[in-house]
């Protein structure tokens, strides 16, 4: 990280850069959910967490003009997952408060609606 943004040379990692970054990748996340979702999540799922990363990481090494070919995978991995969640071909697993979901047995089968 110091790598990425330390541009003065202090040898410190600059958290307004990595923030930037961060809320750069947030706003693409949230405009993509936002097709399908209310946004921001309260509790985004680790696929969110990882595709926000990813595109975070890549936004850093954008500053240095020069992105390693498997950062620039994952933010184009990245933005297809977001484009699938979006369409609604991909769902995320979103805990909803108060409401627990359980495995029920089948009520109809193809036996049991044998005579019908």
């Amino acid at each position: 990280m110091i790598r990425l943004t330390d541009d003065e040379s202090s040898g410190s990692v600059n958290t307004a850069r990595v923030d930037d970054a961060i809320s750069s990748a947030q706003s693409v996340v949230d405009a993509s959910l936002s097709m399908q979702y209310d946004v921001p999540l309260e509790n985004p799922p680790q696929l969110v967490i990882k595709l926000t990363t990813d595109m975070a990481v890549y936004n850093l090494y954008l500053r240095q003009a020069i992105v390693p070919a498997e950062v620039k995978d994952s933010y184009v991995r990245a933005l297809e997952t977001l484009q699938n969640i979006a369409d609604g071909a991909l769902l995320l697993s979103l805990a909803i408060p108060g409401i627990s979901v359980s495995e029920s047995r089948r009520e109809f089968s193809r036996e049991s609606m044998e005579d019908f």
